[in-house]
């Protein structure tokens, strides 16, 4: 097993003082994110390989891009359940992954609404829909994992109350 700090508790299944994702979910959702970018990579090269398309400076950022920014939200989701992750970063990455899990939705929502038109299911691969569904359901479960409860400062225990202001001691604060 790994070497514990004094002082240090971190808590695998999301429970604790200082509320942490499983780590099997910030894996899952990286895995998920980059899922999406593999698949974009796939498609969009599939139609410069068979000559669809014609290969330009901007058709390759259009390429290239999407995984690049999907590797980021990979770091993200990651990030977000290592141990030791600093307090103020942490607060900002619980946001990227609550908006990822938001555009997911959408993206899966943009890529799925075809169908409705009668579009034919075999065409369903060459959007996101499919693509972006485990992201928006994994980036928004470890969001909602990773997110401070509300209502309780999860560092104000006895060691952050001022000396003489302790439950009991008949002093109250200023």
């Amino acid at each position: 097993m790994g070497v514990r700090k004094p002082g240090v508790r971190r808590a695998v299944t999301g429970d604790g003082p200082r509320r942490t994702a499983p780590v099997w979910l910030g894996y899952a959702a990286a895995a998920a994110g980059l899922l999406l970018g593999v698949a974009h990579l796939l498609v969009t090269g599939w139609f410069a390989i068979s000559g669809q398309q014609e290969v330009s400076p901007g058709y390759l950022v259009w390429m290239i891009g999407p995984l690049v920014v999907t590797l980021g939200l990979a770091a993200a989701a990651l990030a977000l359940v290592r141990p030791g992750a600093g307090r103020a970063p942490r607060r900002y990455l619980v946001w990227v992954t609550g908006t990822v899990a938001l555009l997911s939705f959408l993206l899966s929502a943009v890529g799925f609404a075809p169908l409705f038109f009668g579009a034919d299911p075999a065409s369903l691969f060459l959007g996101p829909g499919p693509y972006a569904l485990p992201g928006a359901v994994l980036f928004g479960a470890l969001t909602l994992s990773a997110r401070p409860a509300r209502g309780r400062n999860p560092l104000a225990g006895p060691a952050a109350r001022p000396p003489g202001n302790a439950p009991g001691s008949g002093r109250t604060p200023a």
